[in-house]
């Protein structure tokens, strides 16, 4: 019976990975240009690292993003803190009343324990108690269900914005971060877009309309507008965009300014 002749030594030709010199080298990374093997490759976005620098915050970016707000409160988050502690207080105050003069009757009485408990969630939700964020959504239903039988079709009316609002608030991504659920790379990508891209740009396109209105601050506007264009790089790591909304407030802010210009020369000869 023949026996299994030993394992071939790779080729001596056969580049070898540094780090683990029995496997051959795949490639070479897109940050650093240290070759790797099966071991120590990361694919990132469609490019190819090294396990060191996949993990720089200039490589994955967005993952960088979702450990920079992980379990950090958000705007939204705030807000509803601070309508908790105002239903609490018309809560107590509905009650009050209700003890001590009873002419609301039975409405007063269901209209402050529903602020009692909308005050309630608001504080679970504010802390991070991860039922508050379904169950934000369910009290401004409730309470326009009971609107709608006291007040009538006028309350309901009123009473759908916080509906809306509420759905935001659950579907929205920072706000899921800081109840530390899990949230896909396309909707980090929005929100990194939103939050993180080229600000300038973003912050000179705003400033441009304002602009049209008030004149001194279409300068403003415009070097912003110049800085976000000369930021734009799509093909770096994060990619830098905005290029769009950079051109759109160069040209307002110009118009602004020769508009401006125009009425201010015109007021001067009349004066004249």
């Amino acid at each position: 019976m023949e026996s299994q002749s030993p394992a071939q030594p790779p080729a001596a030709s056969e580049a070898r990975c540094p780090a683990h010199p029995q496997k051959a080298v795949l490639g070479a990374c897109a940050r650093c240009g240290t070759f790797f093997c099966e071991y120590d490759r990361e694919t990132v976005d469609g490019k190819d690292y090294c396990d060191t620098c996949a993990e720089h915050p200039d490589v994955d970016y967005l993952e960088a993003f979702r450990l920079k707000y992980w379990g950090k409160r958000d705007a939204w988050t705030w807000l509803v803190g601070i309508g908790a502690l105002i239903n609490l207080a018309v809560g107590a105050i509905l009650l009050a009343n209700e003890l001590v003069n009873e002419e609301l009757g039975n409405a007063g009485l269901l209209l402050g324990l529903l602020s009692l408990v909308g005050g309630g969630v608001g504080v679970c939700f504010w802390v991070g108690m991860p039922f508050a964020r379904l169950a934000l959504c369910f009290v401004p239903i409730i309470s326009l269900i009971v609107s709608g039988f006291i007040s009538g079709a006028e309350a309901v009316g009123r009473g759908i914005w916080p509906v809306i609002i509420t759905l935001s608030i659950y579907n929205n991504t920072r706000n899921k971060l800081f109840f530390k659920e899990e949230v896909s790379r396309g909707a980090l990508q929005k929100a990194w877009h939103l939050f993180h891209n080229n600000t300038v740009a973003r912050a000179g396109f705003m400033l441009s309309f304002l602009a049209l209105l008030i004149g001194f601050v279409a300068p403003i506007s415009l070097l912003c507008s110049i800085i976000g264009l000369r930021r734009v790089n799509p093909t770096a790591t994060p990619p830098v965009g905005r290029k769009g909304q950079a051109i759109a407030g160069i040209v307002l802010s110009s118009v602004s300014i020769v508009g401006w210009g125009l009425f201010w020369a015109v007021v001067k000869l009349k004066l004249i």
